[in-house]
């Protein structure tokens, strides 16, 4: 398997363009208790591996990951999917760049560095998250499946590796697997 779990020390020599958002959760803990965690959660298809063959066809090496900014501050979601009338569900963001810019004057993290993270999308266009966070810690929850397509995380990487996937509902990932067999559903289908 690739390299199971990396943290914002690999910062520089990672990528996620391409890589679809299919989930995001905040991962708050309890004053009262003394934990102070504010992590910020993407559910993510990451492309481990970018192949480029002879005949100039691109292949993808893709995992399930997770990926986790860890003591978050002034969380910024601006992300679009449009107007369609009520008419279009809405699907996967995918990632454009990841950037970060150090924050000189901070009062959440006094012993290590803050940053202003910046996630932009490609699908929706022009979608933006922002927030200030320390770092980050993303596992891959299973190992790369090599994809032969067009797109970087179609939708039938889904159906390889939703099995990976934490167990959630039982019932919603049954759903989820003839979604990515019949290759339609309505939002409704999904919610029962």
């Amino acid at each position: 398997m690739a390299e199971s779990a990396v943290t914002d020390v690999d910062f520089e020599r990672l990528s996620w363009h391409d890589n679809h958002i299919y989930g995001i959760h905040l991962s708050l803990g309890d004053a009262a208790r003394d934990d102070w965690r504010s992590d910020l959660v993407f559910d993510i298809d990451h492309i481990v591996e970018w192949l480029c063959g002879v005949d100039k066809r691109v292949q993808f090496r893709v995992a399930p990951a997770t990926l986790a900014f860890h003591h978050v501050t002034d969380l910024d979601i601006d992300i679009d999917w449009g107007d369609s009338g009520y008419q279009t569900a809405i699907h996967e963001a995918s990632i454009d760049g990841v950037t970060r810019d150090q924050v000189s004057d901070q009062k959440i993290c006094l012993d290590r560095p803050c940053y202003r993270w910046r996630i932009e999308t490609n699908w929706p266009n022009g979608g933006v998250i922002a927030f200030g966070a320390s770092g980050f810690t993303q596992k891959l929850r299973a190992a790369p499946v090599l994809i032969r397509a067009e797109r970087a995380a179609p939708v039938l990487i889904r159906a390889e590796t939703v099995a990976a996937r934490p167990p959630a509902v039982p019932a919603r990932l049954k759903r989820w697997r003839k979604f990515v067999r019949l290759a339609c559903f309505t939002v409704g289908d999904w919610l029962k």
